[in-house]
């Protein structure tokens, strides 16, 4: 079964059993502590306000298990752009019980902007080149005042312009499934 969360992907076994073995576990309050608890330390990083205002019981909590849920639960449905109502309806089908989906919900809905903020920030951007010169077996180009020159035989060069006009086409397949962000 694919899943909204996890864009439109089934989810993987290993955090199925995470779900079923750690997290649902866990008390309603301490499994909130920890939504919260990996919301802030993803936009702030490690913020002594947040570490302080939670219970003891949150701090003896395996690093990796704030990693799993901003990551997992957090991040990637704000990559998504998720909606709360389907973030919680899923997590709770994987088998978390419904109070702790609620749980995860409310702290989503109070950081989902930020959190897609964060997303839509790390995307990586090369500087863009510009291609001075080119012929069949080079290309010379610049980037940040760097001028490169890449010499490749004919079959090389070939399979290079292959290469790009097939990420090209994917990249214009793939910006547009995304959705259009109001002005």
């Amino acid at each position: 079964m694919k899943y909204h969360f996890l864009g439109n992907m089934e989810c993987p076994s290993w955090l199925l059993e995470e779900i079923c073995t750690n997290f649902s576990n866990m008390t309603v309050l301490k499994f909130k502590q920890l939504c919260t608890r990996a919301a802030h330390l993803i936009l702030h990083d490690n913020d002594d306000t947040v570490l302080s205002n939670t219970s003891e019981e949150i701090h003896t909590v395996n690093h990796s298990n704030l990693v799993l849920i901003g990551d997992w639960f957090l991040l990637k449905p704000a990559g998504y752009d998720c909606p709360f109502e389907d973030l919680e309806k899923e997590i709770v089908q994987l088998g978390l019980p419904p109070e702790h989906g609620k749980q995860l919900r409310k702290v989503y809905e109070v950081y989902k902007n930020e959190l897609m903020e964060k997303v839509k920030n790390s995307v990586h951007r090369e500087p863009h080149a510009t291609v001075l010169d080119f012929s069949a077996t080079s290309v010379t180009f610049e980037t940040d005042s760097q001028v490169y020159d890449v010499s490749m035989n004919g079959n090389m060069m070939s399979q290079f312009k292959n290469d790009i006009e097939n990420s090209l086409s994917k990249l214009k397949d793939f910006a547009g499934t995304l959705p259009t962000s109001p002005q």
